[in-house]
């Protein structure tokens, strides 16, 4: 059994500078936050989960299948978020702007990975970039500033270029995001 998602892998220099900046903040840093590493940033398109090793090959497929005219473009960094809330937060994030030339091969993909039996969490696709996990919320009003601050800060325009099967290795140090399969975008 692997622990598998499939998602768009993420980078940005700029968000990375930013993102440095609010670790030595000291109103954010009265919380304690768990950074993601900036080699797994990511926007999350379905979570498999514990899925079969054995169904890599159908995964692959039904991938390539659902992007194969899905054209790479551009899009927006902009906005911070949590969630669930500033009150309870335990996901810091970055929002991306413009999934909607993606949107008719994701539902594809979706419609498909049901047809083949794989399950996967069917919550409605909000497109953000994991930047912290919140272990704990000591100040939550330092995030309901840094929303205000920075709700409409456009931070880079990013490429949407590959949508990758991953695979989620739990490790001490955290986790490791091992790249089975890439579909590269026409």
């Amino acid at each position: 059994m692997k622990r598998l998602f499939i998602g768009i892998p993420i980078e940005s220099l700029k968000s990375v500078r930013q993102v440095e900046v609010w670790k030595k903040d000291p109103q954010l840093n009265q919380n304690v936050l768990n950074w993601t590493t900036p080699g797994n940033w990511h926007i999350t398109l379905f979570f498999l989960g514990n899925t079969e090793e054995s169904t890599i090959p159908v995964l692959q497929q039904l991938i390539d299948e659902s992007f194969s005219k899905i054209q790479a473009y551009q899009a927006e960094l902009r906005g911070v978020g949590v969630f669930p809330n500033t009150h309870n937060p335990k996901v810091l994030w970055l929002g991306l702007e413009d999934l909607q030339p993606l949107m008719a091969a994701y539902s594809k993909l979706g419609e498909l990975l049901q047809q083949n039996g794989f399950s996967f969490d069917q919550k409605p696709l909000k497109p953000h970039l994991t930047i912290a996990r919140v272990k704990r919320a000591d100040n939550p009003s330092a995030f309901q500033l840094l929303l205000i601050e920075y709700q409409e800060t456009v931070f880079d325009e990013v490429n949407v270029n590959k949508v990758v099967l991953f695979e989620s290795i739990s490790t001490p140090a955290g986790p490791i995001y091992n790249p089975l399969f890439q579909k590269q975008l026409i």
